[in-house]
Parts: C-alpha cells; structure tokens; sequence
C-alpha cells in the first residue's frame, strides 16, 4: 500500500485540483482503490490513520481528465477500513 500526490492544474477560479490516491499493491495487480481530493486541507483530507503516508507521497503531475475521472470513480470515506481491502482497520479504531 502507498500513495500518490496527483496533480492537475488549478481551475479557473485559481482553485486546487489535487488528488491523494491510496494504491492497493496486495492485489494480483496494483490498482488504485480510494481517492480523497486536497482541497485546501492538504494531507489533511486523508483518514488519519494514513496522513504521514500521503504527507510523504510522491507528487505527480495528471491531467485534467484523469483527475476527473478518479473523483467520480473512487470513493473517498471518511474513515480508513470504509476502503475496500482495509476492513481489517475497523479493529484498530
């Protein structure tokens, strides 16, 4: 498991367009299973348990599609074991 910084450049208002993406490398191929959006929260925005981990994400630049695309079809829950795979968490809480 590890993150991504995915940036995509500001909107027209000046308003950030920067993903975290939590990637699940357990499954037979490493795929991206959650995404929380920064806004202005930074790495805030991710559940708790794994803000050190997307403070320390490697930032990568994306396009403007690809970011859209990962906002509408990833979920972004609030907390850590609501991501698919991480159920084990709800343990931990």
């Amino acid at each position: 498991m590890y993150f991504q910084h995915l940036c995509a450049s500001n909107d027209s208002d000046g308003n950030p367009r920067r993903l975290y993406v939590l990637v699940d490398e357990e499954l037979p191929v490493a795929a991206r299973v959650a995404a929380w959006d920064e806004g202005y929260a930074g790495h805030h925005a991710v559940p708790g348990i794994w803000r050190e981990c997307a403070y320390l994400a490697e930032r990568m630049d994306i396009t403007v599609s690809l970011y859209n695309e990962l906002r509408r079809n990833l979920p972004s829950p609030k907390w850590a074991h609501e991501v698919p795979g991480f159920e084990h968490l709800r343990e931990l809480v």
